[in-house]
């Protein structure tokens, strides 16, 4: 292929990530007749993003719409009525005089992602029994994994463990309530 004008290849390439969202630099490159950088540099100077965020961007894009999004931590996976997971990292602000993360925080992350896997307009959280396994401290990464387990009528029965390092430090179960 013979060299292109800078401008005129600006052009082609966003039309072809247009095109492509998951095409990779290498494959532009090749494309182009162009170097990885120089292709790296037009993304820059269009403001594209590399094809990693591109693919996270369509696949945020595709998920459905969550009414209740305010998760305590990051919403990394939601099938809604189903399962959800997110991640929180134990901060300063969460501890006690004895640097012990407070219960109030883990509870806040789970009884969130309990409503959020919902996706329900209007609820009420009817019954919460938890239960704090294992101390948590500043700087311990919280993975929390909420499942909907069963549902009756109005309410929903679901189950919230949240784990530092594949151990269990918090559970609860909820039975929230639609009021819809």
């Amino acid at each position: 292929m013979v060299r292109i004008a800078r401008e005129k290849r600006h052009a082609l390439l966003q039309k072809r990530i247009e095109e492509n969202p998951f095409i990779n630099d290498e494959e532009l490159a090749e494309e182009f007749s162009v170097s990885v950088a120089t292709i790296r540099l037009d993304r820059m100077a269009l403001g594209i993003p590399e094809m990693r965020i591109r693919i996270r961007q369509k696949a945020e894009a595709a998920q459905p719409k969550l009414r209740n999004a305010t998760v305590v931590g990051e919403l990394v996976d939601c099938i809604i009525g189903k399962k959800a997971i997110s991640i929180m990292t134990a901060t300063d602000d969460m501890v006690d005089e004895a640097h012990i993360v407070r219960s109030q925080c883990l509870y806040a992350q789970a009884s969130s992602l309990a409503r959020t896997v919902l996706n329900l307009p209007v609820c009420i959280t009817a019954v919460a029994n938890i239960k704090y396994k294992q101390p948590v401290t500043v700087g311990d990464k919280l993975i929390a994994k909420a499942e909907v387990m069963r549902q009756r009528d109005q309410k929903y029965y679901v189950w919230v463990t949240i784990r530092k390092m594949r151990k269990e430090v918090f559970r609860a179960k909820f039975i929230i309530e639609s009021l819809e």
